[in-house]
Order: structure tokens, then sequence, then C-alpha cells
């Protein structure tokens, strides 16, 4: 008896499989046009097929495939090649679909754009009290980039011209797009700025930043630093679906109809407020109806940890904000720098998205000790 290698039973299995595909693709395909005879042959070598692909009787299904081939392609004629072409395409778009599902309504990720919310989660930053090594030359800038996020980046002037006033209207989440000579320039925040304008300090550029009015020649160093990327995270878009989010939970929420915000945009803020409460914030610290929030403890972090500030004041000289039935209140862990509800009020509640449960990466974001992937809260 004639014995095949594994390799040889390995392609007539698959040349088996794929004439069962064939049959079962034109079929599909052809169904409200084929008689009823044709339909019989067309299930019948595909039942017959499976018997021998399950029996393991390889050898004799090979002629039996190749007949049904055929069949297959007088229902349903293709170009030499197409078929394989429409199964590749159908996996495809089947393994699309359940990716956008799943990422539509269970878990969707995020990157954290700006210094909103630090050191909670860290958006975008630079620092440019570094000086590149080995690890920021090929090919081990890639790894450093792949683990930390975080790569040595040189801003050199495009063209010749005069540095022009920063202002505001530059700026989009962490960067400022500054056009020097005709040439545009998309400069980090922390890479020109010492001192960050917010809404207590004056800005501050770093001793090297070239001021306002200051020429620019073509090919000079304007600024350096190791910028590293925004914490991503996880959000669970689910469990919205079924209970409404608790005080101190971290919300992803839609920007839609919000003011002063950009339009449908999606901004990572802290829930302080819950519908029907009045917020307070006095000497740092957050009240809801006249009582000091304690739970849960993120809260006492914020009054007591050194590395938060604290509660900013409302920006208009408010000293409370009345939420409706049906609103939330969002605020950063880093008021100082964070355009949140203080501004734009209450986020209704069809707006949010979803809680966020975990930061896959990048996993030593802040230097190699100090492990992010993971943490959320």
């Amino acid at each position: 008896m004639k014995t095949f290698s594994s390799a040889e039973e390995k392609k007539q299995r698959k040349h088996i499989e794929h004439a069962i595909f064939q049959v079962k693709y034109a079929r599909r395909m052809k169904d409200d046009l084929i008689t009823d005879e044709i339909r019989d042959r067309l299930l019948g070598l595909q039942k017959e097929l499976k018997g021998l692909l399950k029996a393991k009787k390889y050898s004799e299904g090979v002629a039996l495939a190749d007949n049904a081939t055929t069949l297959a392609r007088k229902v349903h004629p293709a170009p030499r090649g197409a078929y394989a072409l429409r199964e590749n395409i159908e996996v495809i778009l089947v393994v699309m679909a359940v990716a956008l599902g799943f990422r539509t309504y269970f878990f969707q990720p995020y990157q954290i754009p700006t210094g909103s919310m630090q050191p909670t989660l860290y958006g975008i930053t630079a620092n440019t009290d570094y000086t590149p090594d080995w690890t920021d030359k090929v090919p081990a800038r890639f790894g450093k980039f792949l683990l930390t996020g975080s790569r040595y980046k040189r801003i050199e002037a495009k063209a010749t011209g005069i540095m022009p006033v920063i202002s505001g209207d530059d700026r989009k989440d962490t960067y400022y797009y500054v056009t020097i000579g005709g040439r545009r320039h998309k400069i980090h925040q922390d890479m020109i700025f010492e001192v960050l304008p917010s809404t207590v300090a004056r800005p501050k550029f770093h001793p090297w930043f070239p001021l306002p009015g200051t020429k620019v020649t073509k090919g000079d160093v304007i600024t350096q630093g190791l910028l590293k990327q925004g914490d991503h995270i996880i959000v669970n878009r689910m469990s919205v679906n079924f209970a409404r989010p608790d005080r101190g939970d971290i919300v992803v929420f839609s920007t839609k109809n919000l003011p002063l915000v950009r339009s449908n945009s999606a901004y990572i803020k802290r829930l302080t407020g819950l519908p029907g409460e009045t917020i307070g914030i006095e000497d740092g610290k957050l009240y809801a109806d006249g009582k000091l929030v304690l739970e849960p403890d993120v809260f006492l972090r914020q009054y007591e940890d050194e590395k938060y500030s604290g509660y900013g004041n409302f920006p208009d000289g408010r000293e409370s904000i009345t939420l409706g039935d049906e609103e939330f209140l969002m605020m950063g862990d880093n008021t100082y720098h964070s355009l949140d509800g203080r501004y734009f009020g209450g986020v209704p509640a069809e707006n949010i998205l979803g809680t966020g449960v975990f930061v896959p990466w990048p996993f030593f974001n802040r230097g190699i000790h100090d492990d992010r992937a993971g943490r959320v809260y």
C-alpha cells in the first residue's frame, strides 16, 4: 500500500477543505438561481467530502474535490485564484467586524493627550533636562520606544525667519504649531516653556528657546528633549449600560454639545459630582452638598499627597455648581492645568462612554523603576 508523508497528507487535506469552501460559497451565492438538482448535487458533494475528511481518507477525497471544484466554478464562475482571494477577504471582514464591535460595545483603548490627570495618568510630556545616549541610536531607540514610549526629539528650524508670538490659538492639546519663515513646526509645550501657561502662573520660556521677535536661521536647533507618549488606557464601555459610574471613577466622555471645548472629541477626567448635587471648592478641597468629600481614598490623596495640588477654584468666581438630574461633574486631578467641568459645567449621562480600567502601555514611561502598565486609580 502506498503511504504518504505528513506533508503530503496536509496538502491533500487543505485541497479538500478548499473544495468544500468553494462548494459552499457557490451554493450560497447562487442559491436563488440554481435548480433543485444542482443544489442537491452540491450538498451531496459537500457532505461526502466532509465525511472523507473526518475519516482521514485524504487520497480518496482529492479526486472528488477536483470534481466538486469544477462543478462549483460552473455554478459560480470566477477568475483564477478569486475563490482564495474572496475567502481571505471574508475572513478579514469578519475579524474587522468583531474587532470593531468589541471596541464599540465592550473595551476601547484611548491615549491620554494632556496633563490634566497627572500624576494619576500621564499625558504626552517632554523632559528637556536630558542628554541623549546609546539608547537613542538605531536600533536601540526602537526597543526603548516599545518599552517606555519615549524618544529623543530635536527640533531644527526648517527655514530662516522670525520667531512669532506664541499664543493659545497656536495650541492643540499639548502641542504648539509655530510658523517660522512660512514653515510650520510642531513643538511640545514642555520643550518651549519652563513654566507652562496656567490660570495661576505666567508662562516662562526655557532660557535657550528663541524669544518672540528673535531671528532664527534654517538648521538652528530650536529646542530638544525626551518626548514621552501619554498613557494608553483601556476603557470599559459595557459597564455604563448597566450602572452609572460612581464618584471617584476615571471616566471617558464625549464633548458633544459642551461649551468651551472641541466638539466631537473625548475627554478623560475623574467623576467628582453626582446628579442633583451642589459641588463646591474651598481651600483646595471638594464639597458635595456642603459636606467634605472623603471617599473614595483618591480624594484624600488629592488633599494630602504632596504630588497633588488640591482642587483649583471655579474660574468665574463662583463658589459652587449645581448639577441637573442627569448630569455629572468631571474634573482633572491636575486642576491647575485642566479644562474641565469647572469651565464647561455638568456632563449629560448620555455623553458618558465608559470607565478606565487598565493601562497596557507604556510599561516604563516615567523612569525604568516606575512601572506604568496596569496603573489606574
